[in-house]
């Protein structure tokens, strides 16, 4: 017996290390059994949620029949309280004149008074009998208020038919004034609330305000919030628990069986989240089903809900859930029984093949440390790993594991041999990006140096350019030629002994033609610069057999300073048509032989530069002429070739100051042309003249266009400011700071666009915003003052006299 009991024992634990084997019957009860259980169970939630959707409907009916009824009768009190308010005894007591005062009289009363006293008392009277009559003319109003802000006084027409007056602070029922000072849509319906009655006691109302036309007056309707409840909600849902909730969550009516803790628990803030829609949904509640079914009404800005017991209907699926939990059990276990056995006879190939794999991969598992590693990931992808077939063949989860993170690891190192491939490629670039204009971080650039490899200082740097000449670079017309050239070139700095073993430097290819040097020269000056220059061109030329020409940038003390310097070196070598090729020249030797004869007129180039910017033709081209007649004083003295020079010099200065306003001097002359080529190519000064003149005419141009569309935009964002913070202490020098423009341009744009002064303009709207605080009559005027920005009441006064021709206590008498 014991050894029966041990021989299950040991053959359960040889099923469980058998994992393929579990999951194979596992695989085979699922396949049974799954399709039809999820079908059983698919019908079940089916009819189930069949049932719920039709109950849900119905519930939805008899709510939407509750909201109809309930919106015609609010509809009906909507329409007889505009009614009231356009009623003309009503309307003669509302606007009747100095009605106050009457209301303040005591004592004896002047006999002048008299006459227009009764008439006030008649006007009086009348709106007590016309809101009897709006009372009597629907049977859920308990009472009708009427608000007269005014006179501070509210008279009423209670369910006992009876009137009375108060002054608004002693009135018994202040729950509504808070809603008519705050109303921002005409009528307001309120919550259901508990309302003080007259002279004692409580009741539960439900009450609708309605604005008049004059400022701050409204009628408030008093609706019996217990009788719209028996008579309209219960009637209509007598059998289920309902609610009637508002936007802020407050509970209008409820069913009497039900508690006003209640709804947390049948998730009515669900319900709110779909204001304006309606659905239903299920919960449980105590043990049972409970369906909840909301409605919203947008006339009233409530939702209503019913809570209905599911049990009585959901009996029949109860019944079909059942039998499914029997019939997949029984299932379940016939499946089991079949699988086991059926399985036994499947599992047998498969254990072979788990064993055979085993004994593969211990043989090649020791292969792998000879040297595999380091092999090609791609060639390893060509053929595939013998191990990858035993993993494969085995369907074993953690041979399959090891098979991926093998190859995981290969795949890895392959990326990785291609990352440090790409190297150079990414070096090269980066070498390139330094020499252009950027946006890069000094964090930045020292980051992506250490990452490549880059051994060079931030600091104290220089720019060699070194140009292929045109004779060299034609042999042939390909690119072959020109590229053998520039290798031999970058070879030859690369060996160079001038820039020494101490020297740190790189080299970049730039241009089709072109190679740039950039090492790093620490204290000193620029004559030793030069001298280096020569040095490394004599031996480049010595070296490649052929001519090159060499630009000098300046020294720069941070790198971010190396684009300016390199602009300046190709800046330098476009004067190899005046000095002739095979030379190293800087912009520095260019103004040295410009000025031997010739003291360049630098104040009249900025005095130019500056007319172009703030685009005055005129000015502009008599500065110009100026700057001729400077030249032309020497014309004697100075060469042709040696005038070119100072025009090119001139250019480069022009060409900076139309770029700030994004007017690019190519687009001048039309693509693919060459303006300093074309200025070289003029025979004469009297056409160099010529030439500047249509350039900065064109140019100007396209300058007044950028500042026109500017300008437009700066006016609109000014009266968008003094629209809206007239009540700062606004001046034209406070707009321009913080604009960051030039008060003066600001104030002839002004002018321009508007037609009137800056200050003129912010006191009409001074003015203008002053005028509606005097009608609404609630502040004094020199609190109107100081709220428009105006500093006193004495200049409030004078500013708003000469704009109206009316002082503001005048326009107040009138207009309040």
């Amino acid at each position: 017996m014991m050894s029966q009991l041990r021989t299950w024992i040991d053959s359960i634990g040889r099923i469980k290390r058998r994992k393929f084997f579990l999951k194979l019957i596992v695989t085979t009860v699922l396949i049974t059994v799954l399709p039809s259980l999820v079908s059983n169970i698919f019908a079940y939630y089916r009819v189930s949620d069949i049932v719920e959707e039709e109950t849900g409907n119905n519930k939805l009916q008899y709510l939407n029949q509750t909201i109809n009824t309930l919106e015609i009768l609010l509809n009906r009190i909507k329409e007889n309280s505009n009614l009231l308010a356009l009623n003309r005894s009503f309307i003669s007591f509302e606007n009747f004149p100095n009605g106050a005062y009457y209301e303040s009289l005591q004592g004896e009363i002047p006999k002048e008074d008299l006459p227009a006293l009764y008439a006030y008392l008649e006007a009086k009277k009348n709106t007590f009998l016309t809101m009897n009559s709006f009372k009597l003319s629907d049977q859920f109003v308990d009472s009708v208020y009427f608000y007269d802000s005014s006179k501070n006084l509210v008279i009423t027409s209670d369910n006992d038919r009876s009137n009375r007056q108060f002054r608004r602070e002693d009135f018994y029922d202040q729950g509504w004034y808070e809603a008519v000072q705050n109303m921002q849509m005409n009528p307001v319906f309120l919550d259901t609330r508990v309302a003080k009655q007259y002279p004692q006691g409580e009741k539960e109302l439900l009450s609708v305000i309605y604005k008049s036309k004059k400022a701050n007056n409204a009628i408030i309707v008093n609706l019996d919030a217990s009788m719209i409840y028996a008579d309209i909600i219960s009637k209509l849902n007598a059998n289920d628990d309902m609610y009637v909730v508002s936007s802020s969550g407050n509970i209008v009516f409820r069913s009497q069986a039900s508690g006003k803790d209640d709804f947390p628990r049948i998730g009515l803030s669900e319900a709110l989240q779909h204001a304006g829609g309606a659905g239903s949904y299920s919960i449980e509640l105590d043990g049972g089903k409970k369906l909840v079914s909301y409605s919203s009404s947008k006339l009233l800005d409530w939702t209503f809900v019913n809570v209905s017991d599911m049990g009585v209907y959901t009996q029949g699926t109860i019944d079909i859930k059942q039998t499914i939990t029997y019939t997949a059990g029984a299932l379940i276990l016939f499946s089991l029984l079949l699988s086991y056995f059926s399985s036994r006879s499947l599992y047998k190939p498969i254990s072979r093949l788990n064993a055979l794999a085993k004994v593969r991969e211990d043989d090649i598992r020791p292969d792998r440390g000879k040297g595999n590693d380091h092999q090609d990931f791609r060639h390893r992808k060509g053929s595939v790993h013998v191990s990858d077939h035993t993993h494969k063949g085995a369907n074993d989860e953690l041979s399959v594991i090891g098979s991926f993170v093998s190859s995981t690891i290969d795949e890895r190192n392959y990326y990785k041999e291609r990352l440090e491939e790409s190297l150079p490629f990414q070096l090269e670039r980066f070498k390139q990006s330094l020499l252009q204009r950027h946006a890069m971080s000094l964090e930045e650039i020292e980051a992506k140096k250490d990452y490549l490899g880059l051994d060079i200082s931030l600091h104290d740097l220089s720019v060699f350019l070194l140009s292929i000449d045109e004779e060299l670079a034609s042999n042939g017309e390909d690119m072959l030629a020109q590229d053998l050239c520039k290798i031999k070139i970058m070879d030859a700095l690369r060996d160079s002994r001038v820039l020494g073993q101490e020297t740190a430097f790189f080299v970049v290819n730039v241009e089709k033609d072109k190679v740039a040097v950039v090492f790093h020269f620490p204290g000193k000056g620029r004559q030793p610069l030069f001298h280096l220059a020569q040095q490394l061109l004599d031996e480049v030329n010595a070296r490649l057999g052929a001519q090159c020409s060499l630009g000098v940038g300046s020294i720069c003390k941070g790198i971010g300073e190396l684009p300016l310097a390199y602009e300046e070196a190709a800046e330098a070598l476009k004067y190899r048509i005046l000095y002739g090729k095979g030379y190293v020249i800087s912009m520095d030797d260019i103004r040295a032989d410009n000025g031997q004869t010739f003291i360049y007129p630098s104040q009249l180039e900025e005095k130019l530069n500056n007319y172009i910017r703030t685009a005055c033709l005129e000015e502009a081209l008599s500065t110009f002429g100026a700057f001729v007649a400077e030249i032309e004083a020497c014309k004697n003295k100075l060469h042709y070739n040696q005038i070119q020079p100072i025009f090119i010099q001139l250019l480069t200065s022009i060409r900076h100051s139309f770029s700030s306003f994004g007017t690019d001097i190519e687009i001048l002359f039309g693509d693919g042309t060459d303006p300093y080529r074309e200025l070289l190519d003029l025979e004469s000064l009297d056409h160099i003249v010529l030439w500047f003149q249509s350039l900065i005419t064109r140019g100007i141009e396209c300058i007044r266009q950028e500042i026109h569309a500017r300008g437009n935009q700066h006016i609109a964002k000014i009266i968008e400011i003094l629209e809206n913070e007239y009540d700062k202490d606004i001046s034209l020098s406070w707009v321009a700071e913080r604009l960051n423009l030039n008060p003066a341009y600001i104030s002839r744009l002004f002018k321009q666009s508007t037609g009137q002064p800056f200050i003129d303009y912010l006191k009409q709207v001074r003015v203008d915003n002053s005028k509606r605080l005097l009608a609404e009559g609630r502040l004094k005027i020199n609190e109107i003052g100081r709220q428009v920005g105006f500093g006193s009441a004495h200049y409030f006064i004078k500013v708003f006299k000469e704009i109206t021709g009316l002082t503001p206590g005048e326009y107040k008498k009138i207009y309040s």
